[in-house]
């Protein structure tokens, strides 16, 4: 969660230009956002929204409801003032019915969390041309949360035309605030015995409606918290008694009869899996429960909990299997700064780990990982909930994440293809935690189905966590499309690089940055031999281009009955800005090129 509030809306980036969307389906005519720490130690939340309707689209599917996330048996909500004004000037107060508490969805089939409650404020009297005017408070009850703090992108789905975020503390309580790709500071005046900071924007524009925008690096974003330290909201997390790791008869049975003390990859692979298979992800949000972590032997015996429960729960479970392991809470490097303590800022989580033979590992306790996650973590810092140690914290360096791909194939009379095919997979493209499991998983990485079925098809040669050099023999029987004589072969490529981002097509325009998981450079050189009377259609052809973020290169050079392929990929940078987005996208449709993926041959007439 990006907010303490907790409503579940999506927030994306905007531009600082404040140009305003054409033709928007509805306009934030004023939003105010007031949170105030309370002299008793409670905090409240106050929000405004005043928006109208331009579309149909904005009342039967953007804007006809509203939902408030909250746990009532520490948090308190008051609706205000809920109407709408409709096209004519008439106004309609909201009915009873028009307010219905329901239980979250990510709180679903969960015993553990069947407390939290979500509002549905259904706003009436929808029409081209209304308003709706929506007003609540949320109370928070003392020691809730360590801090009164938020996370807040600058940006809504729709262009605001006014927006307040101000924030009011005892006038004796200082505010630790910084605000992110925005030159603007706020106003603070003292008012009784507040103090009162507050931020206006004017003409925001709408947020942009695209894929591939991470935590919107680029977005303009306020955080703020009244705790000064970073380490100060951290310790306050770890100080529960979930952190002790202790554990009970039946874990550490399960655990004994699970470990292999002569494989211990196969060991912490086993423990993994029985947290990340055999327990349901309950999709709370650590800011829903205020942070609270029930214990290992709780999450256990509920079958289920939150990603950080589980990752409390995996790594407890991995120091009696004899791994030094902790739980660790991760975020965007981009926007931490020690000096605010903001924890919102933190909101997934992982465990990391030291192997015997294999160094620090960083793993999932919600999905399996098919390498250790350190080369996707580039650009986020970790800290780990060790509890009485000091504060610390792990900034993950960028690396190397690299497949060399090489093949070389033989189409026989018959167009049966066999030969081999050699590759060496670095950083985020070494698939090294599942290889250890299960070395054949390795056929299912190459498209087009160009690995043997037979059992010894796949050899490892050596495999690490930053390297593994793998061969793995060519087989298919019918590798060719045949039509009027014409054979056409879809060439191989690997799952973990540039396929992993499953991107069929870039759009025309871009107003967000475009950002990638990982850097990448991806190799490949095929050497592909037919049958003699056979010829390639294929003409030579070099491709050479270039940008800011990378460059592509592929070479196409047929002679007789060989032809010799080399495509070649680098993306240099994680985050492509607007600016650069067309020399990207040009670069990216050059390697998407299907004509550029295939060899095609024919039967030569005699």
């Amino acid at each position: 969660m990006k907010q303490y509030f907790i409503i579940l809306i999506i927030v994306a980036l905007f531009q600082t230009a404040f140009a305003q969307e054409k033709n928007p389906d509805a306009r934030f005519e004023k939003i105010t956002k007031t949170y105030t720490l309370n002299d008793d130690g409670s905090m409240s939340y106050r929000y405004f929204k005043q928006i109208k309707l331009l579309s149909h689209a904005a009342f039967n599917r953007f804007y006809g409801e509203t939902f408030i996330i909250y746990d009532p048996d520490y948090q308190e909500l008051e609706i205000n003032e809920s109407y709408t004004i409709m096209a004519d000037g008439k106004k309609i107060t909201a009915p009873n019915n028009a307010f219905n508490e329901v239980l979250p969805r990510g709180a679903a089939h969960s015993a553990s969390f069947n407390q939290l409650r979500e509002m549905v404020v259904t706003h009436t009297a929808l029409e081209l041309g209304a308003t709706i005017y929506l007003d609540y408070t949320l109370t928070t009850a003392k020691d809730f949360w360590p801090a009164l703090m938020a996370n807040e992108v600058i940006g809504e789905t729709s262009p605001v035309n006014e927006m307040e975020i101000i924030v009011k503390v005892p006038a004796n309580v200082e505010l630790y605030h910084k605000m992110y790709n925005l030159r603007t500071a706020p106003e603070i005046m003292v008012v009784g015995s507040q103090k009162v900071y507050t931020w206006k924007f004017m003409g925001v524009d709408a947020s942009a409606k695209e894929n591939f925008t991470d935590d919107l690096p680029k977005a303009p974003r306020l955080m703020f918290s009244t705790t000064e330290k970073m380490g100060a909201v951290t310790d306050w997390v770890s100080r529960q008694k979930a952190f002790d790791l202790k554990i009970d008869s039946d874990i550490e049975k399960f655990v004994n009869e699970t470990k292999d003390e002569a494989a211990e990859i196969k060991t912490l692979l086993a423990l993994q899996k029985e947290v990340v298979k055999n327990m349901k992800n309950d999709h709370v949000a650590p800011v829903w429960v205020g942070y609270k972590v029930r214990t290992p032997i709780e999450v256990w015996e509920s079958n289920g909990g939150t990603e950080l429960e589980k990752a409390v729960l995996l790594s407890s479970m991995l120091k009696a299997a004899n791994f030094n392991a902790v739980a660790c809470l991760r975020g965007s490097a981009e926007f931490f700064d020690k000096n605010v303590g903001d924890l919102t800022l933190l909101d997934q989580a992982l465990v990391k780990v030291n192997t015997k033979n294999h160094g620090t590992l960083y793993i999932s306790a919600s999905r399996m990982n098919e390498q250790t996650m350190e080369p996707m973590l580039a650009g986020e810092v970790l800290v780990p909930l060790n509890k009485n140690a000091d504060f610390s914290v792990i900034e993950p360096s960028a690396m190397k994440n690299t497949i060399d791909f090489r093949g070389t194939f033989i189409i026989s009379p018959e167009i049966a293809l066999s030969g081999i095919m050699e590759m060496e997979l670095s950083g985020a493209a070494n698939p090294f935690l599942e290889l250890q499991e299960n070395k054949d998983l390795m056929k299912k990485k190459i498209s087009g189905g160009f690995a043997a079925k037979k059992e010894d098809a796949v050899t490892v040669n050596n495999s690490n966590p930053a390297k593994t050099n793998v061969t793995v023999v060519a087989e298919k029987e019918n590798p060719c499309k045949e039509q009027l004589d014409f054979y056409t072969m879809d060439l191989p490529s690997v799952s973990t690089g540039f396929d992993s981002w499953h991107i069929r097509y870039l759009s025309s325009e871009r107003t967000a940055a475009f950002v990638v998981s990982f850097t990448l450079d991806e190799k490949y050189a095929f050497e592909i031999e037919v049958p003699e009377g056979y010829a390639f259609v294929n003409n030579k052809q070099s491709v050479n281009a270039k940008s800011k973020a990378g460059s592509v290169k592929i070479e196409i050079s047929p002679k007789g009955n060989k032809i010799m392929v080399k495509r070649e990929l680098k993306i240099d940078a994680r985050i492509i800005t607007p600016d650069q987005y067309q020399e990207f996208r040009a670069m990216i449709n050059e390697w998407l090129d299907p004509n550029m993926q295939k060899v095609v041959f024919r039967k030569m007439v005699d």
